[in-house]
């Protein structure tokens, strides 16, 4: 990007006077605008030429923040600059005023269509639609500024065609754009085809509410500036030659908003997906995007694409959160992340995939293979700085402030080119991931990790490879333990494999036996991710505390105890069972497994049938005879009932809905007067 047109941004995003090597500032016309004096070489020389010619050029610039009335905003449009003079003159005086009136009256043909995007006018509308007054001011400064930018960008691109031009040509002039700012560019039909008003109309007419339209304008403000019906037919006529066919060509590709709210709210969330109204104008608010069109087609790839991939509609429409972030997604991206899990390196059936694709889990993957465009917008922040300039966000983010540098990055499409570089570079992390698993650890399935810790695939590979080949050479895991393991808790290939080889002589200091860490390891590999000071120090005193001898055989035989709470769950089920129990030290010494059943839905409610209902004396009862049998079993063959546990069922069920309306009163208390 030469110097020229950064400086002719720049003088975009101020409001005051810019002078390029002109030392004399020139008067402005009509009162108002930025004087621009732009130098370029003669004969096309761009650079070491002493010979140059001097253009001077009055370009107006508009406060944002200042709501200005719909007359003085074309009064403001219409006023025009004076045409430059002649690059052999050595005089920059500008002609004479009845000389420009033709360019008036065209600049006025032109121009008066953008008055409808005043801020004030959009915020009265939006206020006779009920929406709040900051809500409406909000959005109605958005659009504008919108609009405005969208002038700045076509002011760019014809200033940069014609630049080229005359320095290929070697005319040595090059022509500046003037203040109609965009009339060269589209026909008087053309600027017809915008309408606010009929916008907004037929957003109404859909069923959305102000506070619907004020979101969208406020998210997607290029909606406003969409044609609002189709008149394919009668756009043309009346028109001749060129215009006739320019103003056609305009109409054949454009789609109008009618035609997207169609196939976006109506046929895709309301008829396919099924969503109730109030739930797919909440889609829409969010998710603005889908009324636009390629938004709406690519909304409607992307649904098709995840039912061929064996997800039900009624599962999509399910989770609104996820399901908005979906269809915003690019559905060519997705595929070839279809296409990446399908393959010879994966091999997943082609039905598992839409379900894994569809779940929270997987959002972050997505992210790094399919992400969500960048817009370019006018935000908040922007209208308070008095910028009217582009601002690049984050499709997740809000707006954020405008600079000249990434106003140009955009415009030179830098980002897209970065954003496909980091694409390629999440497959090739996702290749090297789904290889070292394979080699490594014998990992043939990849389904479970996917569906449970999909991020798994953007690890370090070099940890991934330490993790498993530790867990096969010093603990003595086979191939086949450490992928049972991984699959069942893939979380484990985060974790630092300096942690886990503490975790594994903590073991050993306790005394667990050698041969039996495999078997703990494949069976509960959640024991590898536990902190040793903080989890398992307090599981061991409290075993010791309660008379247990041999702690590493307690807990080979009960490995997830090391993971629970003392005060939670341990000490209360040790205080019940000092209670109904004489031999407590011995009955738990011979059934560990007594602390893994739930204290008041099993263990407490059998000990009181047994005592309540069949008045049996509970302090003989063995423990592992009360709690390792089903429901059923435990009514016929430790209760003794003849009823095939009809009345153990029934017992179950009365103190279930006691259990519940107890704590429902404990999280709701009642309102005192």
């Amino acid at each position: 990007v030469d110097s020229t047109l950064l400086r002719f941004l720049s003088s975009q995003k101020n409001s005051g006077p810019v002078l390029l090597e002109d030392d004399r500032p020139p008067a402005p016309v009509n009162g108002g605008g930025s004087t621009i004096s732009i130098t370029t070489p003669i004969n096309g020389d761009s650079r070491g030429s002493s010979s140059s010619s001097s253009s001077v050029v009055d370009l107006p610039t508009f406060a944002s923040e200042n709501l200005i009335d719909q007359a003085e905003l074309e009064q403001t449009f219409a006023s025009t600059t004076a045409p430059i003079p002649d690059d052999n003159s050595n005089s920059n005086t500008l002609e004479q005023p009845q000389q420009q009136q033709p360019q008036e009256n065209e600049v006025i043909e032109n121009q008066t269509w953008l008055s409808q995007y005043n801020a004030q006018r959009v915020t009265l509308k939006l206020l006779s639609l009920g929406v709040e007054n900051d809500t409406a001011a909000k959005a109605g400064r958005i659009v504008q500024n919108y609009a405005l930018a969208r002038v700045t960008r076509r002011r760019i691109r014809k200033f940069l065609q014609e630049r080229d031009a005359a320095w290929e040509s070697g005319s040595g002039t090059v022509p500046l754009v003037d203040r109609s700012g965009i009339k060269e560019s589209i026909s008087a039909l053309a600027a017809g085809k915008f309408d606010i008003d009929g916008v907004i109309l037929v957003m109404t007419e859909y069923g959305l509410t102000g506070a619907d339209v004020a979101a969208i304008f406020s998210h997607t403000p290029s909606i406003a500036m969409m044609q609002a019906r189709s008149t394919v037919e009668d756009s043309v006529i009346g028109t001749d030659g060129d215009d006739a066919a320019a103003a056609a060509a305009v109409v054949r590709t454009s789609v109008s908003l009618e035609q997207t709210l169609e196939r976006a709210f109506v046929n895709l969330l309301g008829e396919r997906l099924k969503l109730r109204r109030y739930d797919a104008r909440k889609v829409l608010r969010t998710c603005p995007g889908l009324l636009t069109s390629k938004g709406s087609k690519s909304a409607d790839q992307v649904v098709s694409l995840m039912v061929s991939l064996g997800t039900s509609t009624n599962s999509l429409a399910r989770d609104k959160s996820t399901l908005i972030t979906l269809l915003s997604r690019p559905p060519a991206l997705i595929f070839r992340l279809v296409a990446f899990l399908s393959s010879a390196q994966l091999k997943l059936p082609l039905n598992s995939i839409g379900p894994i694709l569809r779940q929270k889990q997987s959002a972050e993957m997505l992210n790094a293979v399919a992400p969500l465009k960048r817009t370019i917008s006018l935000g908040e922040d922007a209208a308070n700085n008095n910028n009217n300039g582009q601002t690049m966000v984050d499709s997740t983010n809000n707006m954020t402030s405008f600079n000249v540098e990434e106003g140009v990055r955009e415009y030179l499409r830098v980002d897209n080119t970065l954003r496909q570089q980091k694409i390629d570079e999440s497959y090739r992390s996702m290749e090297a991931v789904a290889d070292v698993l394979r080699r490594s650890a014998g990992i043939r399935d990849f389904r479970k990790i996917l569906s449970s810790y999909p991020d798994a695939f953007f690890l370090n590979v070099t940890n991934i490879h330490h993790v498993a080949s530790y867990l096969r050479e010093d603990v003595g895991m086979t191939k086949d333990d450490v992928a049972k393991a991984i699959q069942n808790f893939p979380s484990l290939l985060k974790q630092d494999v300096s942690r886990i080889k503490d975790v594994v002589e903590y073991l050993r200091s306790i005394e667990v036996d050698e041969e039996d860490l495999p078997s703990i390891f494949r069976s509960f590999p959640a024991t590898l991710m536990l902190d040793i000071e903080k989890d398992m120090v307090p599981v061991v005193d409290f075993i010791r505390g309660i008379g247990v001898r041999n702690i590493g055989r307690f807990i080979t035989r009960l490995p997830p105890v090391l993971g629970y709470s003392v005060e939670k769950d341990l000490q209360p089920k040790w205080d019940f069972l000092t209670e109904v129990c004489q031999f407590d030290y011995f009955e738990v010494a011979r059934f560990p497994a007594y602390f893994s059943y739930p204290l008041d839905r099993v263990i407490k409610l059998r000990y009181e049938y047994l005592r309540d209902c069949k008045g049996i004396p509970i302090q003989l009862a063995r423990v592992d005879d009360v709690l390792r049998f089903g429901d059923r079993e435990f009514a016929t063959e430790i209760a003794l009932d003849d009823d095939d546990g009809v009345a153990f069922a029934k017992f179950v069920e009365g103190r279930d809905f006691s259990f519940h309306s107890s704590r429902k009163n404990r999280r709701k208390p009642r309102r005192r007067h």
